[in-house]
Formats: C-alpha cells, structure tokens, sequence
C-alpha cells in the first residue's frame, strides 16, 4: 500500500534530526575519559597551589607586619610613659594655676573688705567655710566668708555699728559682686578692757 502525504510542505511533520540517529554506534571507549580526568585533577592542583601560594603570602605579609610591630613596641611604650608624664604634668599645672587664681581672688576679696570697715567696728577672725550652704547654688564658690569681730557700745548702739558694717559691704560693689547674701549669724554683749562691745558673727555666703 502506498502512503502518499497531501498536505502542505509548512505543515508537514518534522522529523528530529537526532530521530534517526542510533546511539548504540557510540563507542564509548573512543571518549578520552583519561584526558578528561586529567585535565580536571590538573585543574584542582592549579587551584590548591594558588590557595596555598596567597597563603604563604599572607603569612609573609603577616610576619613583616609583627616584626614592625615588635620593632616599634619600645618606642611606644617610652612615648606612651612620657604622654603620661606630660598629662601629670598638665594636670599639675591646671592645680597650681587654680590656686594661683584663688590667690589672687582672696587677697583681692580682703581687700575689699579692709575697704568696707567702718568706725567703732574692727574684726578679730575672718574665715572660709568650704562647707556647702544648702538650698543655694554655687556658681563661684561653694560655703562662705565667715567674719566675726566686735563693735563699740552694747545694745543699739552696737548694733547699730553691726548694722552700719553689714550695709557698707552690701554697697561696696566689687566686694559684693560673688556674693549671694549676708546672713547676721550672732550677736553678744561683751567686755574688752572693761569696755562694753558687742561681738558678732556674720557668713558671707558666695553665689
């Protein structure tokens, strides 16, 4: 019987080209397995010779860098005892120029006050008090300038000259600059040389 196809070339079945193929003509022994598995464990060796030649290098990068390192300690270790030396130094410096300016500030400061006495009053103690005055904030100064001292006479007239004394350093200006108050702490009739006076104790207390 023959089998005639009638239908278009573009719609006529294609054939695979690998359909008539036989795959049983393979010979696998003509494949070069040995070539193949040569060239792979050649390829293997290639890359573990690269690992291990950046390793060395890393190693050798490593050991230069410790030797420095090594080389350099004792520099830094005396570099690192003179910084220290240096912020001692510093530090010492920075105390004795606060003393210095504390100095300065309380010979100016009994100054003042040598300027703001007044007559019939003189002291016998002028003090300061580091310790904190609570409910006040110190922004100079913490504590205060404990003044003691007498007045002439006893009763009011002592302590008017007390009053009259507290006043004068209230308007003595520079005297009063740091200062947050003046408390009349006591008050005492007394006899000095069979005079009458009247002691007394105020506290400057410092901003």
């Amino acid at each position: 019987m023959i089998e005639i196809n009638l239908l278009p070339p573009e719609l006529k079945k294609k054939t695979s080209s690998l359909s008539g193929f036989d795959f049983k003509k393979i010979d696998i022994n003509s494949i070069p397995i040995i070539k193949i598995a040569s060239g792979i464990g050649t390829l293997i060796v290639l890359i573990q010779i690269v690992v291990s030649a950046l390793g060395i290098v890393s190693a050798g990068q490593l050991s230069s860098i410790t030797k420095r390192y090594n080389a350099i300690l004792p520099e830094k270790k005396e570099a690192d005892i003179l910084k220290a030396r240096v912020t001692d130094i510093n530090n010492r410096t920075g105390t004795i120029d606060e003393l210095m300016a504390k100095r300065f500030i309380w010979s100016r400061k009994i100054n003042l006050l040598s300027d703001s006495m007044t007559p019939g009053v003189w002291l016998s103690e002028v003090i300061y008090d580091d310790r904190p005055a609570s409910g006040r904030i110190k922004n100079i100064m913490p504590g205060s300038l404990v003044i003691a001292g007498y007045a002439i006479g006893a009763g009011d007239q002592g302590t008017s000259l007390i009053g009259k004394f507290i006043q004068s350093l209230q308007e003595n200006k520079d005297f009063y600059l740091d200062i947050a108050g003046i408390d009349l702490v006591s008050t005492k009739s007394d006899k000095i040389d069979n005079q009458d006076v009247m002691s007394f104790r105020i506290t400057c207390l410092f901003k």
